[in-house]
């Protein structure tokens, strides 16, 4: 009985730090997670070697190169209008905590687009682009891995997914 109420703390007690663990914006990411009006898209890295292997191009060797630094590609996006939701909003509110940089601000007519890094030991660890402003497009994209900013440009007009096309911005500021 007392090895299996310890079992149970350990566990517990694990479970709780991994939930602390969590960054603002990955809660933001569970927090919708499956919930009706939304679409949740999770991109592996394995999916990335797959392709790299299919496609023999000089595109398919830019994405096995990229494939082999990312370890994944999250991406929320609202699928209808849903009042007293704003993705953009909730993740500026998260992230003015100090974990996130912010490298650009683009403003275009319907929507605000900002791109933010997560740095660890001075490399990008993530870098998160948030789409707000119009009332049809409410997107946040996490890219997570050892990213290299002048690949995102490439990688995005490679991959036709709802708002990575935004990433082809960085190549015009770098």
């Amino acid at each position: 009985m007392m090895k299996k109420l310890f079992l149970f703390l350990v566990i517990a007690m694990l479970s709780i730090s991994a939930l602390m663990a969590q960054n603002p914006v990955d809660k933001i990411f569970d927090k919708y997670n499956g919930q009706e009006g939304f679409t949740n898209v999770t991109i592996t890295q394995y999916l990335f070697e797959m392709i790299a292997r299919m496609d023999t191009t000089e595109d398919g060797r830019e994405m096995a190169e990229m494939a082999k630094s990312i370890e994944s590609i999250q991406i929320l996006a609202m699928d209808t209008i849903i009042p007293g939701i704003n993705l953009y909003t909730e993740v500026m509110k998260a992230t003015k905590k100090g974990a996130y940089n912010e490298l650009m601000t683009v403003k275009e007519k319907d929507n605000d687009i900002i791109f933010l890094v997560h740095e660890e030991n001075s490399k990008i660890r993530e870098l998160l682009m948030v789409i707000g402003g119009s009332k049809e497009d409410n997107v946040i994209v996490s890219i997570k891995g050892d990213i290299d900013l002048a690949k995102m440009g490439s990688m995005a007009k490679t991959m036709n997914i709802k708002g990575m096309e935004n990433l082809e911005k960085l190549g015009e500021k770098h």
